[in-house]
């Protein structure tokens, strides 16, 4: 799972796997380590308790929340991504989305591209 922020917005990418997992667990997790004492943690959740997409940020933790309905609705179609646009003063605008293959792929991303959905835009290609 990759994790952007940009101002006041994050966005969450998920490759195949991860997606896979957060439809069987209700959870994908990461983490950046910033030394032995260090780190952020970052995951995309989901419950039946909650009635709208969000984002909570407690303990160098950051967690996007879904609701039940729209994570099972996202993760098992080929719906591409899930959104929320918010003001400064409401918490930060969110992007949850399904990471595609690079159509311009070198050597050095070839294995990271591996586990991406394939690109819609792959087909147009060869017209």
């Amino acid at each position: 799972m990759k994790l952007r922020i940009h101002g006041n917005s994050l966005r969450l990418r998920l490759n195949r796997s991860d997606v896979e997992q957060f439809r069987k667990n209700g959870i994908c997790a990461d983490v950046i380590r910033f030394g032995p004492a260090s780190q952020l943690t970052y995951s995309l959740e989901t419950s039946s308790s909650w009635r709208e997409m969000e984002a909570r940020y407690n303990q160098d933790c950051i967690r996007v929340l879904l609701p039940l309905e729209m994570a099972e609705k996202w993760a098992s179609s080929d719906q591409v991504s899930l959104s929320l646009e918010r003001d400064a003063n409401s918490g930060p605008s969110l992007l949850v989305e399904k990471d595609f293959q690079c159509l311009h792929s070198d050597e050095r991303n070839l294995s990271e591209d591996a586990d991406s959905f394939p690109s819609p835009s792959a087909d147009d290609q060869g017209k």
